[in-house]
């Protein structure tokens, strides 16, 4: 289990990698305002972690128009959950929350666990708003098998 959580977590970072590239090579190549914020998800659940970034970058350090005119913006969360039976749905959140019926925010997106981890990506026009103070939770949709619950948060 041991080698399967480390090989899963060494598969995640090289693709977190990867899809970092586009904004180091927007930073090198033209002037402009890149921004990348990173943070890190924790809750109760032993072992279980989540690694939240959001990046944005404009061709000019004036301000944009519009956000539609801003050149590049992703939102991804990764998860590792150790222990989590293979296609384990976790909800990711977006808040705070105003809404009572939504405790944690608004749900932008699901991640499905697959050999202890998962992620998703999301690019442009689906990309959630991020400001300083923007909470990130990722918790579990419906029931899991053993009755656990995973509740992962963490504050930009």
């Amino acid at each position: 289990m041991k080698t399967r959580t480390v090989l899963s977590t060494a598969v995640l970072a090289i693709v977190a990698l990867a899809l970092a590239a586009p904004v180091v090579g927007q930073s090198l190549h033209r002037s402009g305002l890149t921004i990348h914020w990173q943070i890190l998800l924790r809750g109760d659940a032993a072992n279980a972690w989540a690694l939240a970034e959001y990046d944005a970058a404009t061709a000019s350090i004036a301000p944009p128009p519009s956000p539609k005119d801003k050149l590049f913006t992703k939102f991804t969360v990764s998860a590792i959950t150790p222990g989590m039976p293979d296609g384990t749905k976790l909800g990711v959140y977006i808040g705070p929350s105003t809404n009572p019926h939504e405790p944690y925010g608004r749900l932008v997106g699901t991640i499905e666990v697959s050999e202890g981890a998962g992620g998703m990506v999301l690019l442009a026009a689906k990309v959630p708003a991020v400001r300083k103070g923007t909470t990130v939770t990722v918790a579990n949709i419906g029931p899991i098998p053993d009755g656990r619950t995973v509740i992962l948060k963490g504050t930009f």
